[in-house]
């Protein structure tokens, strides 16, 4: 029953959540030919609503073609770079907390301030050196590392590097807050006293324990990711579903739709998942 009962509240929200949506993609419409048109904005809604709840006929920015199944390979390709950047950037993230935290523990600070700087840069200026990099390498030795726009082949390891780089510092900052605030706490002192390693306590408690304050951050390293992949699409001529949303109304609101209930369902789920986990433990 009280499965049922969180279902049901996760449905209503989402849908909730779509409304809101649909709000935000009619707004233009109120403010058309630079006044206030009320009446157009409300039946803008109006036809919206009947369009995603009736699935109806989304066109693309032309006009004359429909909108599937072609907005679903954009979704995937996008979705494909996004998933991929962010497995590298937790990679990188981990790999640079291990290495701060077991081999250079007394230079914790200036790595934190380093991480400070690096997050400092523009992920513009980053993709643009990134692209200058390569071209430079391929054009003094004839060395081709990457490709560098999409052509005729599809460019992806550049795009991964792009989007994952730049907020791998903001991730590596974050670990090593929430491990320092971590070992400050008393069970670790009765660990070390116990003779457990530091990287046994680290693998083994820490990180299990930090999990839902990363978890709660990880919205926002979501959203930055996001944005980067479009500026991504753009510079690398990806032709993504970002890219694609901003042509028009009606590959606007699929395209958010189709970002917005697969991640709201994901978060719902784990948040009901981890809310049950705790009340099991307390």
């Amino acid at each position: 029953m009280n499965g049922i009962k969180k279902t049901s509240s996760i449905f209503l929200q989402c849908i909730i959540g779509v409304e809101v949506l649909i709000l935000i993609t009619a707004f233009p419409v109120l403010f058309a030919n630079l006044t206030i048109d009320i009446k157009a904005y409300c039946h803008a809604i109006y036809e919206l609503n009947i369009k995603v709840f009736t699935l109806g006929d989304f066109l693309t920015a032309d006009g004359t073609n429909s909108l599937f199944p072609f907005i679903f390979d954009r979704y995937f390709e996008s979705m494909k770079i996004l998933g991929l950047g962010i497995v590298a950037a937790c990679l990188i993230a981990f790999l640079i907390t291990y290495l701060a935290l077991i081999l250079f523990r007394k230079r914790i600070k200036a790595i934190k301030y380093v991480l400070e700087l690096a997050e400092s840069i523009p992920d513009l200026m980053f993709i643009l050196l990134l692209q200058m990099a390569v071209i430079l390498i391929y054009q003094k030795t004839g060395i081709k590392l990457a490709q560098v726009v999409s052509v005729r082949e599809k460019t992806v390891l550049l795009p991964v590097i792009s989007i994952s780089i730049p907020i791998s510092f903001y991730i590596t900052k974050v670990l090593i807050l929430h491990i320092e605030e971590e070992l400050e706490k008393q069970y670790i002192t009765l660990a070390k006293a116990k003779g457990l390693s530091f990287p046994y306590i680290l693998n083994f408690h820490i990180l299990r324990n930090i999990a839902d304050g990363l978890f709660g951050n990880s919205k926002t390293i979501f959203w930055s990711m996001l944005s980067t992949l479009l500026v991504v699409d753009y510079l690398f001529n990806m032709n993504g579903l970002l890219r694609v949303m901003l042509t028009g109304i009606d590959p606007f609101i699929i395209g958010c739709i189709l970002i917005f209930v697969p991640f709201f369902i994901l978060y719902r789920i784990y948040e009901w998942i981890s809310f049950d986990n705790r009340k099991d433990i307390g």
